[in-house]
């Protein structure tokens, strides 16, 4: 992609952050879902809000945003509340999940069986039929990391994505081993910010959401009373 994007008239700090927001949810929730382009459900819409706060704490000079229409139709009333354009690219999609698009996975179990248990003992590295391998993924998530890293004015950047890319991200900042990018979580409309000192990346917030806070915070109250 070319960083080109409309920078915000508010600023963060000097440093360069790179706020990953997984998007809200879909109808196709708990199935494979990465070049499929399903719209948001009416839950996912109504997370929107929520959503909006959360990236009020990082306040973005900048917004990217996958060119699939779940992270559009998340990144559209955050930009429009910032009063920012936005950018899209097809590099910030999901990884491609070939004919497993759309299944469940029992069903994927029934219809790829092979593929299935190779998937389970190799996680992740048994390519889907006809979609994308991991080492793909990996390239091209580091690859828009470096490119960021390396455009991105000082402060808060904003990439509406996917939970894949940002798991991806993370291992590879931290150092997770393949086997283990499942285990780091990644919610609906969540938030995780990396930063970037010299040529030195950090984990800073890890799948950070509003309304989970919200939730915390009232059943903290509730059991002080």
């Amino acid at each position: 992609m070319t960083l080109t994007a409309v920078k915000n008239r508010q600023s963060c700090d000097a440093t360069i952050q790179i706020a990953l927001l997984r998007h809200a949810q879909t109808d196709l929730h708990g199935c494979f879902c990465g070049h499929s382009d399903p719209s948001l459900s009416v839950q996912g819409h109504d997370e929107i809000p929520s959503v909006i706060r959360s990236v009020s704490q990082v306040v973005p000079r900048a917004i990217w945003s996958s060119d699939l229409r779940r992270a559009t139709e998340t990144a559209e009333p955050i930009a429009k509340h910032f009063g920012l354009r936005y950018a899209t690219s097809p590099a910030l999609r999901e990884m491609n999940f070939g004919l497993w698009e759309g299944l469940a996975w029992k069903e994927v179990e029934l219809q790829y069986p092979d593929d299935a248990r190779a998937w389970a003992k190799f996680f992740p590295h048994h390519r889907p039929p006809g979609g994308e391998s991991f080492l793909e993924l990996q390239a091209r998530v580091v690859e828009q990391l470096e490119q960021l890293g390396k455009h991105a004015e000082a402060g808060c950047t904003l990439v509406v994505t996917h939970a894949g890319f940002i798991r991806t991200a993370v291992a590879w900042v931290l150092g997770v081993p393949d086997e283990r990018i499942s285990r780091i979580g990644q919610n609906h409309g969540a938030l995780t910010t990396l930063e970037k000192l010299e040529n030195h990346w950090s984990v800073i917030a890890l799948n950070v959401n509003a309304a989970r806070f919200a939730d915390a915070r009232r059943r903290e109250t509730k059991d002080q009373l």
